[in-house]
Parts: structure tokens; sequence; C-alpha cells
């Protein structure tokens, strides 16, 4: 699952939502199914596009990385609550769609969850990132990537734990998590750090 078919690497290296739409179209024309042709563009329409609209315009996938991170912090008193948003992200976002696709289904999910989880880490080490979210002063790298680390662990480990939903957020996990490792050197094992740190306290 972590390499992907050459046709399909300039799609999902892609940030700008319009011209991944254009890669998606000539691929689907030019290449050979490889049985999740349909369930791409499925993934697509569900993360950007709006009725009415002929034109991605949205990104539910991105807004759903700064939305787990505030369900993880209101699901300490709210589990019930928490696990149902959860869900539902999950369900609008075609993840139980991916099982009658087999093995395609689940690398096709898997890379479209690591093209958001990119274009998120870009965006969180941006110098307006903070300032524009929380009205806070722009952070110093050091201090950014200490946050990232933090919302990987609350979106992903923290959520699984918390909610009792290891087996429903696997995929979305291994892909945050896979991407989140080429940030930084010691990416993971800040991650992991952190990960026993929260779970001594």
């Amino acid at each position: 699952m972590d390499s992907m078919s050459p046709i399909w690497s300039g799609y999902y290296s892609q940030l700008d939502p319009g011209r991944r739409w254009q890669l998606l179209q000539e691929n689907l024309r030019e290449g050979e199914d490889d049985g999740a042709d349909a369930y791409r563009q499925r993934l697509f329409s569900l993360r950007y596009m709006e009725e009415g609209k002929d034109e991605p315009s949205v990104d539910r996938f991105l807004w759903a990385f700064v939305n787990l991170v505030q369900v993880y912090s209101s699901s300490r008193f709210l589990k019930r609550s928490g696990r149902k948003e959860v869900q539902q992200f999950l369900e609008k976002s075609g993840f139980p769609e991916a099982e009658p696709y087999g093995e395609a289904g689940r690398e096709a999910l898997y890379w479209e969850i690591r093209n958001a989880a990119k274009r998120y880490f870009k965006t969180c080490t941006g110098s307006e990132y903070r300032r524009t979210l929380f009205g806070l002063l722009g952070p110093g790298a050091a201090d950014q990537k200490r946050q990232m680390c933090k919302e990987v662990w609350m979106m992903t480990l923290g959520l699984e734990k918390r909610l009792g939903m290891s087996q429903e957020l696997e995929l979305w996990t291994k892909a945050v998590h896979d991407e989140y490792y080429l940030t930084d050197p010691r990416a993971q094992e800040k991650l992991q750090e952190l990960s026993r740190s929260m779970e001594r306290g």
C-alpha cells in the first residue's frame, strides 16, 4: 500500500483541486482501470464538489483535519456525540464505499487521505496558519512542529483510544502517520514519544 501505480503518482502528489480534476480525467481516459477508477471519481466528488457546480470548490477532507482535532478535545465529556461525528465523517467521505472495490479501493482511499494530509501539513507550516485560525502570533518552526505532532496524535491515536474506534480509523491513522513521517526526519520518533507521554498522563 506504500507504493502506487506510476500513472497515479502525479494525481496523488498534486495538491491543487483544479489540477487534480484534470489529471483524474486524463488518467481515466488513458490508463487501464485497476478496479477502483469509479471509486476514485466518487472520492473526488465527495471531497471537492458541491451541487450545482462543475468545478471543485471545497475540500472536505482538509476541513476534517481541523475538525477532528476539535472532536478529540470536546469528546472528553461527550464521547457519544464525538463518536457519532467521526462516524458521520467516515460515511460522508466514502470510507465504507471502499470495501466493494477490494484492495484497489483501500489503496485509492489510503492515497486520497495522504494527499489531504500533505495539503494539511503544508498549511500547518505556513506563517499565517496559527495567526489566522486562533488569533495568535505565528510560532517559530519548532513550536509549529510540536503543535503539528500533537494534532496528528489527537486526530488519530487519541481519537482511536478515547472513542474506541481503532478499527474504524485504522486506514485513516496509517495514511496520516505515513504522510506525517515525511515532514521531519524525527517525526516518527517524536510521535512515539508523545504517544507514550499521553498514555502515561
